[in-house]
């Protein structure tokens, strides 16, 4: 600081005599007067990068397991609670993936996808471990079978598993070419894919083997499924359209939602259906009942919401694009839900 009370003197006294050379020297002063500022505060970048969301984050896909939550988005960026969404931990993958998908084994493992050719599998230590894919057009959805085995769905209706927790694959295509969104196990032999042209694939065998049913209505693009059990499900889609079946996917019913915003996910548990989307869009349904309600609680945000995982006890945890991560809880009786913003 002295040096620059110095620097000031001199500028204050050579612009008194002013020639050719001094305004060059003054110019060459006060040059060095710039660099002697006020630090700048980046007080409020380093807080928002001590938080565990950052609003430029791109979730895509949760997953839960008792208390343990995980929500995977662009960037290789993993937030991850262990206490029920209480509290978060940051962490980024090496190669900054994309991952759109995450899904958890009944023996408590995590597993990522990513948009290439690699899937990612959290470790006891809690660090994530990337193995390679087979070739596939852009993975797009995974799941973990009764028996803890792997299955990722992608590009060229095919269909990836191992059963040794990624080291080996197996692969069965439809050999057409259209792109399988969703896949799911409700038991120990009932599977279902869904995916674009309306593509609906079950099995009854554990995967062994993949037979069509009827496609969904109107060549409908499925965002998101969810199977109840192998005769009852949703799978949902743009113009909030929801379908419904009750008999394994043979034919579908329009439950007609309500809204024409666009639906990226849907989650089951108990007896609650969750369907999150554009706007930050939350919808809700008791199975058993007529209809769907909105959340007339919930943030009103340009962001959409494209992960979302049952907890228990009505919660559920819905994550998004700009950060967004959201605890909400279905009540048992007919009183309003709430849904609670968990970091912006």
């Amino acid at each position: 600081m002295n040096n620059c009370r110095a620097v000031e003197k001199t500028l204050r006294l050579n612009t008194r005599h002013r020639t050719v050379s001094t305004v060059l020297y003054i110019a060459f002063l006060g040059t060095m007067l710039a660099g002697c500022e006020a630090a700048l505060d980046l007080s409020a970048v380093n807080d928002q990068l001590s938080q565990p969301t950052y609003r430029s984050d791109l979730f895509q896909a949760t997953a839960s397991y008792q208390d343990t939550v995980v929500a995977v988005g662009g960037m290789g960026t993993i937030v991850q609670s262990t206490d029920g969404g209480a509290s978060w931990q940051r962490s980024s993958l090496a190669r900054k993936p994309f991952l759109v998908d995450v899904t958890v084994c009944p023996d408590g493992s995590f597993h990522s996808i990513e948009k290439t050719d690699g899937i990612w599998s959290m470790q006891p230590a809690g660090n994530w471990l990337r193995q390679s894919l087979p070739e596939m057009t852009e993975p797009q959805a995974m799941t973990c079978d009764f028996a803890n085995g792997l299955w990722v769905t992608g590009g060229f209706s095919t269909i990836l598993n191992s059963g040794d927790g990624g080291s080996n694959w197996k692969t069965w295509s439809l050999d057409e070419d259209l792109y399988l969104t969703t896949i799911q196990f409700t038991d120990q032999l009932h599977g279902v894919v869904t995916g674009e042209f309306g593509t609906v694939l079950i099995s009854n065998d554990g995967g062994l083997s993949w037979s069509r049913a009827d496609d969904l209505p109107d060549s409908f693009y499925p965002q998101s499924a969810y199977f109840a059990n192998p005769a009852t499900g949703w799978v949902v889609g743009l113009n909030g359209t929801i379908w419904e079946t009750v008999n394994g996917g043979q034919s579908w019913l329009d439950m007609r939602s309500g809204i024409s915003t666009p639906l990226y996910g849907i989650a089951g548990l108990d007896n609650t259906l969750v369907a999150v989307g554009d706007n930050a869009t939350i919808l809700y349904h008791k199975m058993g009942e007529a209809g769907w309600s909105p959340f007339s609680d919930a943030t009103k945000s340009r962001t959409y919401l494209r992960g979302v995982t049952g907890l228990g006890n009505g919660q559920f945890i819905a994550a998004g694009g700009g950060g967004a991560l959201f605890a909400v809880t279905i009540p048992h009786d007919d009183t309003q839900p709430n849904a609670e913003v968990l970091d912006e």
